[in-house]
């Protein structure tokens, strides 16, 4: 079986890749990492028996899209802050790779796979060189939404783990990971702009290089009018549409998230205006 034209959803935290995800992977040719990926992403040897679970899932839950879950799978080889180019591919690498898609694919009984990770901001150059025929959407969104929300969530994780919001298993990955590696003694607002800043500068020094593949949307646009959207965004990608998709899909996504910004404590609002008006 052969990895033909992937797509890959690229896009800042918390910038609308997850909506854009969710809209393509209810398609029925498309495949993704599901939780049985996510489960065995330290033993790919178990890659091949995912057709088998996902069969028995469908047998015995009625589960015929099972749920998204693909961040430990990115993470096998490098963590989510780390700048990666051609170099970084090995055989072992696109081999695990090549592999788990595949496996994926033959699960789903589908032909074309997705991806949605905002660490491939950092890693347009391995992944081109791995999958040269991809599709790329570039989703972006109002920097200070994006901002934002990081924050909240950083604020959420730290109400979860307390004290060991620095320690490991917070650490493993995600916004405690990131806290560490960038400094962790500076304020959690400005880790979040410094974490925003970090990817989108490495992806947009490296746009140029997949531009022919690639196809910008803009949130706030996006939102508006997303059925129609998401139906030019299929046709990019070379998915057919079909009218079962009709129920799926939305008219449009509620844009009030965008002004949560609002809510933020007075003293990170005035920290993020004072970043805003001088960037």
């Amino acid at each position: 079986m052969e990895i033909k034209k992937p797509i890959f959803i690229i896009g800042n935290n918390r910038s609308g890749t997850n909506i854009l995800y969710k809209l393509f992977t209810e398609h029925k040719d498309t495949a993704y990492f599901e939780n049985y990926s996510s489960r065995y992403y330290k033993r790919p040897n178990m890659f091949r028996f995912i057709p088998l679970l996902k069969k028995y899932q469908k047998f015995r839950y009625g589960i015929d899209r099972p749920k998204r879950s693909e961040g430990w799978v990115w993470d096998r080889f490098y963590t989510l802050i780390e700048y990666l180019e051609e170099k970084h591919v090995t055989d072992e690498i696109q081999n695990y790779y090549f592999d788990a898609i595949k496996y994926q694919l033959k699960a789903f009984n589908a032909t074309r796979f997705v991806s949605s990770n905002p660490r491939s901001s950092m890693r347009i150059k391995w992944i081109n060189k791995m999958f040269p025929d991809a599709y790329y959407i570039i989703i972006t969104r109002d920097k200070k939404s994006v901002i934002s929300s990081m924050y909240q969530v950083i604020t959420q994780k730290r109400k979860k783990w307390g004290d060991k919001f620095l320690e490991p298993p917070s650490t493993f990955r995600g916004y405690g990971h990131v806290k560490k590696m960038l400094n962790e003694n500076c304020s959690d607002i400005q880790t979040c702009i410094d974490f925003y800043e970090l990817y989108q500068k490495m992806l947009n020094k490296d746009l140029p290089l997949i531009s022919d593949k690639t196809i910008h949307v803009k949130y706030e646009d996006f939102v508006k009018n997303s059925k129609n959207n998401i139906k030019k965004l299929y046709q990019f990608t070379n998915l057919q549409w079909y009218n079962e998709l009709e129920k799926l899909l939305p008219e449009h996504v509620d844009l009030n998230r965008n002004e949560r910004w609002k809510l933020l404590p007075e003293r990170e609002k005035s920290f993020l205006l004072d970043y805003l008006e001088k960037n």
